[in-house]
């Protein structure tokens, strides 16, 4: 199974946001993450490791004070069956240190009120799931994307305790 994770930074009611350069989702706005390398002791230290480094080595969070939102399975629907791309591990971060500066995966880092998130510039699974971050409590959600992963052809939504 391929792991990745999602972080997002949040500070005075403000969320930080980039353009991810890269892979799927290019061009569009995106929280901070990717996936484990092999000297990563956990998912967290992933989510940690790589919102330093997409950050330009700026923003530090220590893996406990990462706060579990998420645990999304996304499939890619092919042909009359469902293939498990990736779970991805959604966390905020609210307690940090230092600032985000454009690197060449993530462009253009920006604060933006939580109440003003651009949508519109997100990938189609990210305007249904990022509110839901949101809301009190933890989720897992199934999203199903079609060949071209640029269409939502079925998602679920759950509230679950998550412990990652």
């Amino acid at each position: 199974m391929n792991k990745a994770t999602v972080v997002f930074p949040i500070k005075d009611g403000k969320i930080l946001l980039a353009r991810k350069m890269k892979k799927i989702g290019a061009g569009k706005w995106n929280g901070f993450g990717g996936k484990p390398e092999p000297s990563d002791i956990s998912i967290r230290h992933t989510a940690c490791r790589e919102l330093f480094e997409e950050t330009g080595f700026g923003v530090c969070v220590q893996p406990e004070k990462l706060i579990p939102k998420a645990e999304i399975d996304f499939f890619v629907a092919n042909n009359e069956s469902e293939e498990l791309t990736f779970t991805v591990y959604f966390y905020f971060a609210s307690e940090f240190e230092g600032g985000a500066k454009e690197t060449k995966e993530m462009h253009d880092p920006t604060w933006f009120q939580i109440d003003s998130i651009p949508y519109e510039e997100m990938l189609p699974a990210d305007r249904e799931f990022i509110p839901k971050l949101f809301e009190d409590g933890t989720f897992y959600g199934k999203v199903v994307f079609n060949k071209e992963m640029d269409q939502v052809i079925f998602s679920h939504y759950e509230e679950r305790l998550l412990t990652m």
